[in-house]
């Protein structure tokens, strides 16, 4: 991300010093630390005439004078503090009521916010670009609603913007909010900007983050890659020495001295060993030392390093393509493109539109123009409210996918997870076959796997039935509701209500879900069939070989 700080202004003090050195801007200069030190000179400093080439990088918003803006934030928290009532003193002489400076300082109150964004020094853009950039940054975070003064220094290696916006909103006068997760949208929103602008994009420095690097480090992710990498080894190994070997090719440490066995990813920043009784609730003892061994004796295929590695390859890139929804979007939906990703226009309602980031690996351009987006139910991406950052929210997968079909009318195919799981178990006993293994406990123990994966994906288009045979009930009433005979209206009605269906419903609102549906059904019952027929001449193939043998032993003894 551009690299962003956020610093906060508590007292009147810190606004008042900072006019009288405003008018000496081209003399001053910040020495000595600490916060109120920076505080003190806050509006010199980001007006310095050495950094901001004489003032003309310095702007304001809803500021008449930026080198008094001080005067305005005060101004505009005396209306608001009159407006409620607030900070006010009665005065006996006059009858009136007085606004007290001095109970702005009162329980620490956050005056203004301070904004910082650094670009890199190799970015081809012009002080007025980023100036731009930072403007843009801050009205979608305050939705235009804080006045605000933006100063671009061009004194160092690395250009950077200085915000400095009024806590107090001018429409409601209500303080603006900075809770746990605003640092993280107006880093967002500053990255959209700066990307579309064609900034590079610099990671934070692992000393900003170190608590959250190490606590993300031992979560979940490492036991989920850990655990893949050993259910491969499991399935591709002859023996513990085997094992040992491939899981060293894989980058995977294993250390069986200790009455646990411990893993560790060598191509990843992991510092703690994974004990192998944490990879597995419903089985502990899985990944310890007696259990792989006998797991191993199963096995008869015997397969390189070079094989391993190359097909393991292979499966990491099918886990990445995977997919629950394949939604087609047209070119106008896509709000610029990075190396990264794309950033795609999405509406939430009526006057809720935005943002939100995908990655490049989930997206497909077409020859038309149009571009293919893959997703998962699970997938978590962040919608930014262009007007009002306090509406950006995270949204699920599933809800995107309705989102951005509604927003062009298209109808998003639904890829059931049982179909990948289906595509990896014969895969993986068609290269059982290619190296010559047709029996054996490996073989009958991924055919076992196999038959539970069909009537698992026959019982999904079973339930998929009563969902098409629901939805398309449901359509006929939505349809006879738009009648004109009275009588069919309201007999429709009541029958929505019996189905606890808003009577309110049009026909369009289940039309798109009801499409869908269909389309899944119709790729998943061709994989059921084409699976199944499949076996039925893998086991002719089989019988039709025991056979052979079984004439061939007989003649023998003739």
């Amino acid at each position: 991300m551009v690299y962003t700080k956020h610093l906060i202004v508590h007292s009147v003090k810190h606004l008042r010093a900072a006019v009288s050195y405003s008018e000496k801007a081209a003399k001053t200069s910040v020495e000595g630390e600490g916060e109120d030190n920076h505080f003190d000179h806050v509006f010199p400093y980001v007006m310095n005439d050495d950094k901001t080439w004489n003032r003309r990088l310095v702007s304001g918003y809803k500021i008449s004078d930026v080198f008094h803006a001080d005067d305005e934030f005060i101004w505009t928290k005396q209306v608001a503090a009159m407006s409620k009532g607030n900070k006010i003193n009665f005065d006996p002489n006059s009858s009136k009521g007085i606004f007290d400076i001095k109970k702005l300082d009162e329980k620490n109150a956050v005056l203004a916010h301070h904004l910082i964004q650094s670009f890199s020094p190799d970015d081809d853009l012009s002080p007025e670009e980023i100036h731009e950039i930072g403007r843009k940054t801050v009205l979608e975070l305050t939705g235009g609603y804080h006045e605000f003064v933006i100063a671009t220094h061009i004194d160092k290696e690395h250009l950077h913007n200085h915000i400095i916006f009024n806590s107090t909103n001018m429409v409601t006068g209500n303080a603006f909010r900075w809770q746990k997760g605003t640092k993280k949208i107006f880093e967002q929103i500053s990255d959209k900007h700066a990307s579309k602008a064609g900034a590079k994009i610099i990671e934070k420095s692992p000393k900003n983050s170190h608590k959250k690097y190490t606590t993300w480090q031992t979560e979940s992710i490492y036991k989920s890659q850990i655990k893949q990498r050993l259910d491969f080894l499991l399935e591709f190994s002859s023996d513990i020495n085997d094992f040992k070997e491939k899981a060293a090719a894989l980058q995977l440490e294993v250390n069986f001295s200790g009455k646990w066995t411990t893993y560790r990813l060598l191509d990843q920043p992991q510092i703690k060993n994974t004990r192998g009784r944490s990879l597995s609730k419903s089985n502990p003892e899985k990944y310890n030392l007696s259990n792989i061994k006998e797991r191993l004796k199963e096995n008869t295929v015997k397969v390189n390093v070079d094989e391993v590695l190359e097909r393991y390859d292979e499966k990491i890139d099918i886990v990445k393509q995977d997919f629950d929804y394949q939604v087609t979007i047209e070119n106008w939906q896509v709000d610029h493109k990075t190396e990264k990703g794309y950033y795609l226009n999405v509406d939430f309602g009526v006057a809720n539109h935005g943002q939100i980031f995908i990655g490049a690996y989930k997206i497909d351009q077409l020859e038309n123009g149009d571009y293919q987006v893959y997703l998962k139910k699970k997938d978590f991406f962040h919608f930014m409210n262009q007007k009002d950052s306090t509406r950006s929210r995270y949204i699920d997968g599933e809800t995107l996918v309705r989102q951005l079909s509604l927003y062009n009318g298209t109808t998003p195919l639904k890829k059931e997870p049982i179909i990948s799981t289906i595509n990896e178990i014969v895969d993986a006993i068609n290269f059982l076959a290619e190296h010559g293994v047709t029996e054996g406990s490996q073989l009958k123990h991924m055919e076992a796997n196999l038959y539970d994966a069909l009537d698992e994906a026959q019982i999904k288009l079973d339930k998929i039935d009563e969902k098409i045979l629901e939805l398309t009930q449901v359509a006929k009433y939505l349809i006879a509701k738009t009648s004109e005979d009275p009588d069919e209206v309201q007999e429709a009605k009541t029958a929505l209500d019996n189905m606890n269906f808003n009577s309110d419903l049009k026909y369009r609102d289940i039309q798109q879900e009801l499409s869908s549906e269909k389309l899944g059904r119709k790729i998943l019952k061709n994989k059921f069939d084409q699976t199944v027929s499949e076996i039925n001449q893998f086991n002719e193939i089989k019988a039709a070989k025991s056979e052979e043998i079984k004439e061939k032993s007989e003649r023998k003894f003739l």
